[in-house]
């Protein structure tokens, strides 16, 4: 049918537009020519004023669009895209479309271009109801009358010669409670169903044309209550406060009969009527990295909070995977903007991550967005940012579609418009970041050394002897040519700090046996974790998401054993790619807020721990 055709090509054009432009085009330069031969739309309507009397229309007609919302003042109409999901278009970014209506621009437009396009809109779930305005200036006496008579039985003539199950015919709907005249279209057959109303009303000189497509009479009628005057107070979520400054009391969300709520956040998710599954704390755990918090004890997702690591309060998925929302609790000294660029740097590095302004509870505010390919497809992720106090929270939305980030973040809503401020909860030192956690300072930051085949760390107190195991050192070009493939750095300590500091990791030793196995020490700078214990698990979390992506199976535990003279945390790997075993064991030292990452690959695990073993002390 032409009519679904047009839906479709509208639906396409459109979202092109808001992909691609971002509906940023409002371009109001158009062309002043002959009314009688030209579309309203190609005049200046910016410079028209009933001020000057030789002009032979108004803009004061007109409708204006802004942020989804229509309202047309003098026809006392408005429909809010927002309230009703839906995307409403305004007759600027109409303008940069081309002519796509098989009736009423091509066949109308060439008899009589007296119109405006004022608006457009259909649903954001897809192409399922259509409105369109158009604004007529009447040239002629009764001319309204005169063109509904000629529209009506030019749709007569394209439905009743066409369809055997169609009716045509002149009858009357209800728009903001005033009776208006309508051309009435509705197809009832097995195989077709479709609804039109044509509504027109008369202001002055001037009458409106609203056109309004869907399914069947329901459609129609849920369309045509969506319109209300202007003055109407329609029920609009609180305001959502996204930064505030004060104290607020720390508080974790609950699932309870499908529905996820959390005060601290003023969030509710509703899982029920959205068909979402919510993951236990076990799963998220297993997904996301393991760490000590309960939360049934909210002192233990504080001491959590208080190492730098994060507490992931909910996720949840729809029944096919291929949506994903999820929140992430932080505690940071820093305000939102500088904890927003410091994650986008690390993601940057991961992900190519870049800055995107986010539609969350009808606000435009600051966000990441970036897309990670998997080895079966995509899915594209933004992340959005809330303060409250000293707690930084982001949301993540994402899937497997391109719309899938912005379908994510309508699922949440807004609990309710208080914001709990917790007078008693003071920024001391038992409530600061990394309580509890000794942070030696007395040391100088210093890399590595390899001479006569000899790798030693001063910092980290550690030294490795290539003859050992007969492996062979790289040079540090060699190691680090992620970095740098020109061959240009020299690889001192101001180049090597420079890296640390952009959020990099740093390979100060790289040794391995005819290409097959392999033993590295990494560095890595951190700003935010100073727990080494959680730092091995959001470790052990990133090597099972990279495998992950690859689309291969990764056994991963974490374990403790003798490492220089002391018990010490490790993590074991054991994946098989393309039939061949591959075992790592990786071991971490911190001095300050640096890392140090001992890591072996080899074809079994007793080989990977016989490397990992032939680093020793530097004796003093």
């Amino acid at each position: 049918m032409k009519r679904i055709l047009k839906l479709i090509i509208i639906w396409l054009i459109t979202v092109i537009i808001l992909l691609v432009s971002g509906c940023g085009n409002k371009s109001k330069k158009v062309e002043n020519t002959d009314l009688e031969n030209t579309d309203l739309e190609n005049t200046d309507l910016e410079n028209t004023d009933l001020e000057y009397p030789d002009l032979e229309y108004s803009n004061l007609y007109l409708g204006e669009v802004n942020k989804d919302v229509y309202v047309n003042k003098m026809f006392q109409l408005k429909l809010n895209g927002k309230a009703h999901d839906m995307y409403v278009i305004s007759r600027e970014e109409l303008g940069d479309m081309k002519e796509y209506s098989d009736t009423d621009s091509i066949q109308t437009g060439k008899d009589k271009k007296n119109y405006v396009n004022d608006m457009e809109a259909f649903d954001k779930s897809g192409a399922h109801r259509y409105v369109s305005i158009k604004i007529y200036r009447e040239i002629e006496e009764k001319g309204m009358e005169k063109y509904i008579e000629t529209e009506l039985q030019k749709q007569k003539k394209e439905y009743e010669g066409e369809y055997d199950n169609a009716e045509v015919k002149l009858s009357t709907q209800t728009l903001t409670d005033k009776e208006v005249q309508s051309i009435d279209i509705r197809l009832n057959g097995e195989k077709i169903e479709y609804a039109e109303s044509i509504l027109y009303m008369k202001v002055d000189d001037y009458f409106i044309e609203i056109k309004v497509e869907g399914k069947d009479s329901k459609d129609i009628q849920e369309v045509l209550s969506m319109f209300v005057k202007p003055d109407y107070e329609e029920h609009v979520e609180p305001k959502y406060i996204f930064d505030v400054d004060a104290n607020v009391k720390l508080s974790v969300g609950e699932v309870e009969n499908g529905i996820y709520t959390n005060k601290m956040l003023n969030l509710k998710v509703d899982g029920k009527a959205n068909d979402l599954r919510f993951r236990n704390d076990e799963e998220i755990k297993d997904k996301f990295g393991y760490n000590d918090s309960n939360r049934a004890d909210i002192e233990s997702v504080k001491e959590v909070l208080n190492k730098g690591d994060y507490f992931v309060d909910m996720h949840a998925t729809t029944p096919d995977n291929k949506l994903a929302i999820a929140i992430f609790v932080y505690k940071s000294e820093y305000d939102l903007n500088t904890f927003l660029e410091k994650e986008l740097n690390k993601l940057k590095k991961e992900f190519n991550a870049s800055k995107k302004t986010i539609e969350l509870f009808g606000e435009e505010i600051p966000g990441i967005e970036f897309i990670k390919v998997y080895y079966d497809g995509t899915a594209t992720v933004d992340l959005a940012f809330i303060k409250r106090g000293k707690y930084i929270t982001i949301i993540s939305s994402g899937g497997e579609y391109l719309l899938a980030p912005k379908d994510g973040f309508k699922l949440f809503e807004v609990l309710d418009n208080q914001v709990e401020i917790d007078s008693d909860e003071t920024t001391d030192s038992s409530e600061s970041i990394n309580e509890g956690e000794e942070v030696d300072n007395n040391f100088e930051f210093s890399i590595g050394e390899i001479n006569n085949g000899i790798y030693t760390n001063k910092m980290f107190g550690i030294r490795f002897d290539e003859k050992t195991l007969g492996m062979k050192i790289k040079s540090r070009e060699e190691a680090n040519i992620k970095y740098d493939n020109t061959g240009e750095k020299k690889w001192d300590i101001n180049e090597v700090s420079e890296i640390l500091d952009n959020g990099d990791k740093f390979v100060d030793m790289y040794a391995d046996i005819e290409n097959k196995s392999i033993l590295s020490v990494s560095i890595k700078k951190e700003d935010t974790l100073k727990d080494l214990d959680s730092y091995i698990n959001r470790q052990m979390a990133g090597l099972k998401d990279i495998y992950n992506m690859k689309g291969e199976y990764v056994e991963i535990k974490k374990d403790k054993d003798e490492f220089l003279g002391e018990t010490r945390t490790y993590i074991s790997l054991h994946a098989n790619i393309y039939g061949q075993d591959l075992y790592e064991r990786a071991i971490y030292l911190k001095v300050g807020n640096y890392f140090a990452e001992i890591s072996a690959f080899a074809g079994d695990e007793l080989s990977a721990k016989q490397m990992i073993d032939t680093i020793s002390k530097i004796e003093e």
